[in-house]
């Protein structure tokens, strides 16, 4: 059996008043393009970005 082989993308998040604007909007808008929700990134204790990852297609 092969092992599986991921491609990866991030999304930069812009805070607002401590509040990330539309963050469902934009996970829902990768699930629709088969990226799966996997990580945040993280600066100083703010999110500063999304991870996403789907399987490669060969």
């Amino acid at each position: 059996m092969a092992a599986q082989e991921f491609v990866y993308t991030t999304h930069n998040t812009e805070v607002r008043g401590r509040k990330m604007d539309n963050i469902e909007a934009v996970i829902n808008e990768h699930a629709s393009e088969g990226w799966r929700f996997v990580d945040t990134l993280e600066n100083g204790g703010t999110t500063v970005g999304l991870v996403f990852e789907r399987e490669l297609q060969e």
